[in-house]
């Protein structure tokens, strides 16, 4: 049995002619509003919002320069950048004890002693913790008796570079907040251990 395939009329190419018009003509359309007309990129699937003035008004403000800020030297001037002194602050223990409680309380305890209350969950064999690293942690260190052992800058040193589960506070904490843990630490009258 032999199977003849239609050929399609008149009616029937012109009306998949009109389609294909329509599906171009929608194409077409669609895709000119991707073309760029401001240069940034040759093709925007989604126009950046900063550009759109609906947006703009929730752009946070912009604020101008200082008013004593000189953006350039004259040409020929040779001059040295000069770097103001670094201003630091002094050490209030009130402050330094509000780090203390925020960021390391929970593991080195609000005394010191090394019994936050991670602890339990970090020296569990059955925690998460332990299952991650092969094996459970040793408790966090007693820091009253390791300012006996270590000085200041070794602690400064592991407070910003961290060391096994303590996270690198270098990346958590300004300068002047990581030596206000230090000095905390080490201070007998107002500090850990007071």
């Amino acid at each position: 049995m032999t199977s003849f395939s239609r050929m399609p009329g008149r009616t029937e190419m012109r009306r998949i002619a009109w389609i294909s018009v329509l599906v171009l003509a929608a194409l077409a359309f669609a895709t000119t509003g991707c073309i760029t007309k401001r240069g940034t990129y040759p093709i925007e699937v989604f126009p950046e919002q900063h550009y759109s003035q609906s947006f703009r008004s929730q752009e946070p403000p912009r604020l101008a320069p200082a008013p004593d800020a000189v953006p350039f030297s004259v040409l020929g001037e040779r001059s040295v950048l000069e770097v103001p002194a670094r201003k630091t602050r002094e050490y209030r223990p009130a402050v330094a004890a509000e780090l203390y409680r925020v960021n390391c309380s929970t593991c080195h305890g609000n005394k010191g002693d090394g019994k936050g209350s991670i602890v339990p969950h970090l020296t569990s064999p059955n925690s998460y913790y332990a299952s991650t690293a092969g094996g459970p942690y040793n408790a966090p260190p007693n820091l009253i008796q390791s300012r006996k052992n270590l000085n200041e800058q070794a602690v400064y040193s592991i407070l910003t570079n961290g060391i096994m589960v303590m996270p690198k506070f270098g990346l958590l904490l300004s300068e002047e907040e990581r030596w206000d843990l230090v000095s905390y630490m080490f201070d007998a009258e107002n500090g850990l251990g007071k």
